[in-house]
């Protein structure tokens, strides 16, 4: 029996629920279109007033998204997505994220994010729907 062997950062996509039904070519595409860095804890990932350049993906660590005054808005962590609010609205970022601790993202170009959405109705519907709660919860 043939054994397949998969992608490490396929794995960490697909535990991205709004990722997840995509298929390994989709998803392989992805991470070969984007950018695996790696942030110290402390470092920030993008300031508030920043341009939008991609969506960024938790594959391991943590992230805090800082509001107004440094207010900790909330802690993503892997399989969590965030800069989808200012690639939809085509804004600047709305917050700063910092590395709560060392942490390992994957970072989707804003054109292949682009891409994705245009290619894939239920995705983009998943992560407009991610976005609009992130909204409603930043309004209060």
């Amino acid at each position: 029996m043939e054994q397949r062997v998969t992608h490490s950062l396929v794995e960490a996509l697909r535990a991205v629920p709004s990722l997840g039904k995509l298929d390994d070519r989709t998803l392989l595409t992805i991470v070969g279109d984007s950018a695996n860095l790696f942030w110290s804890a402390g470092s920030a990932v993008f300031q508030q007033g920043s341009p939008a350049d991609g969506l960024y993906i938790v594959v391991s660590g943590a992230v805090r998204v800082l509001g107004d005054r440094g207010a900790e808005l909330s802690v993503l962590g892997p399989g969590d997505f965030f800069g989808e609010l200012s690639l939809l609205d085509g804004s600047p970022h709305g917050q700063t994220v910092v590395a709560a601790e060392d942490s390992e993202l994957l970072v989707v170009a804003k054109e292949r994010f682009d891409d994705l959405l245009a290619g894939d109705a239920e995705l983009a519907e998943n992560i407009r729907r991610t976005a609009d709660e992130r909204r409603g919860a930043a309004a209060g």
